[in-house]
Order: structure tokens, then C-alpha cells, then sequence
């Protein structure tokens, strides 16, 4: 369980860092709204979903860290592990085989990996 407890740390970790960095990057998304021209409220929206990511990030972050905290947290993990799946797959349709893409997925495997083996240590 103490490896499972492991993987899920070190996905929270990254998902948890990358979440932070993503927020930051308000700022150049801001530069790149006024270089395109883009118009209210199109901006807004772009900028609240921008920053609603961010703080999915971080929050889905701390959830899986405190579920494998938990007894019986792993099915919360798998749970993290399937909306981080999701995320790379909206990521993918949208923008491609990219750099979000990569990191959602590993996050996502790793939170797979540390939920299976805690649900599996559980039983």
C-alpha cells in the first residue's frame, strides 16, 4: 500500500506544480488575447477558463493526495486517475499531441497505478 500511497504523491506532486505554473500563465495568455484582437467576451471567458483549469488542477492535486491518505481512499484515486483521462482526451481533441497531453497522462497513470495497488492492498 505504501508504494501505491508513493505513486499517488508523486502524481499529486507534478499535477499539484503544474497546476501552479499553468495559473502563472495568466499572464501570457493575456499578452496573446490583445495580440490576436480577441473581443469581450470572448477574453473573459478564455481568461475565467484558464484559470477554472488551473485550480482543477491543483484541487484534483490535493484530493488524490489526501484520498491515499485515506482506508479505501484508492477508489477515489481511480476516480482522479478517469478526470485526468479525461482532461488528456478534450486536450487531444482540441490541441493535439502535446506537452498538456503528456503530463495529463502521466499524471493520470500515475494516479491509476497508486489507486489499483491501494484497492488491491485493500481487499
Amino acid at each position: 500500500m505504501k508504494m501505491g500511497r508513493w505513486l499517488t504523491g508523486i502524481g499529486s506532486v507534478i499535477l499539484f506544480l503544474t497546476g501552479i505554473g499553468h495559473g502563472t500563465r495568466i499572464v501570457l495568455l493575456q499578452k496573446m488575447i490583445v495580440d490576436s484582437g480577441m473581443k469581450a467576451p470572448l477574453d473573459a471567458i478564455l481568461k475565467a477558463c484558464w484559470l477554472v483549469f488551473s485550480g482543477e488542477m491543483v484541487a484534483l492535486a490535493v484530493i488524490a493526495m489526501m484520498a491515499s491518505a485515506m482506508a479505501g481512499g484508492g477508489r477515489f484515486v481511480l476516480i482522479c486517475a478517469v478526470t485526468m483521462f479525461v482532461n488528456a482526451g478534450i486536450v487531444l481533441h482540441f490541441l493535439g499531441p502535446s506537452f498538456p497531453v503528456y503530463v495529463s497522462s502521466v499524471v493520470a497513470l500515475f494516479f491509476l497505478t497508486g489507486g489499483l495497488m491501494q484497492v488491491k492492498q485493500a481487499a
